[in-house]
Formats: C-alpha cells, structure tokens, sequence
C-alpha cells in the first residue's frame, strides 16, 4: 500500500512509535518505499520532532539501556546508534554517563561463574569475547582486576 497523503504518513509513523522509540532514519528507511512523496514525509518526521513525539535522544537513551542490559559495552553501541542514524554527540554524551567497567565486569563475571581460568589462552579468550562486545581495553582491565582468581 502506498501512502500518498501526509495524514496517512503520520498515521504510519505514529503506529511504528507507538510500538518502540525510533530514530529519524529508521522511520526513513522504513517508509522509503512505501510512500509516493519524500517531502511529504520529511515534513511529517520534522513535525513530529518539533512536538517531542519522534526524538533521537529518547531513541539512543532506549536503545542504550536496552543493549546494555544485554551487556554489549560502549564502542558496540555507539557504532549500532550511528547506523541508525544518532548522532556522535548525542551517543558520546549517553556512552559518557556509564562505568562501563562495572558492566564488563557483570559481563566477565556471567561467562565465568566468578573465577577465573588458570590457562592464558583461556584467559585471552575471554578477553576477546569482552572486546567483541565492544568494550575497551581499560574497561576490560579493571573488570579482570575485580573478579576473584
């Protein structure tokens, strides 16, 4: 069905955010081809921000507290919000905000049961699952320095 009417592209946009929090440019990409008139729906998204219902701070904060609480760490999720659109400054101000090292250490803590593994290579491994979920290196440190051998 294509929307060819600014009402109709509202509506559209007004269901997807009632569902969850999105970022402008995923309700462009989701509307790209089903809409008969781009300026019609840049319209739409620039009324929706000027009256707070779409928002790209509300967005990252969602978005980060719900990676987070599926312990992916702070470079994972500020690539994840740039593709969809946030802004550096807006993820940068949110990703400065956390302890990142408290959240590498539940993450450590919940792959290893509380110990660690006596075997470097091991020990690396673990590293590297860390660094995968996008943690840095000094968060990884300090969350190694807490956990009990």
């Amino acid at each position: 069905m294509i929307l060819d009417n600014p009402k109709a592209i509202r509506l559209k946009i007004m269901d997807y955010l009632a569902r969850r929090e999105h970022s402008a440019k995923e309700i462009r990409r989701k509307l790209h081809s089903r809409i008969e008139s781009s300026d019609d729906l840049e319209v739409e998204i620039q009324k929706l921000e000027d009256e707070g219902l779409l928002s790209d701070e509300r967005f990252a904060e969602s978005y980060m507290h719900s990676r987070k609480r599926k312990g992916f760490g702070p470079l994972r999720i500020k690539n994840e919000l740039r593709e969809r659109g946030v802004s550096d400054s807006i993820s940068q101000s949110l990703i400065n905000s956390e302890d990142w090292s408290l959240l590498a250490y539940a993450s450590l803590q919940k792959k290893t049961g509380g110990s660690l593994p006596d075997d470097r290579d091991k020990i690396l491994k673990l590293k590297r699952f860390l660094n995968y979920r996008g943690f840095d290196f000094s968060d990884i440190d300090k969350a190694f320095s807490l956990i009990k051998k």
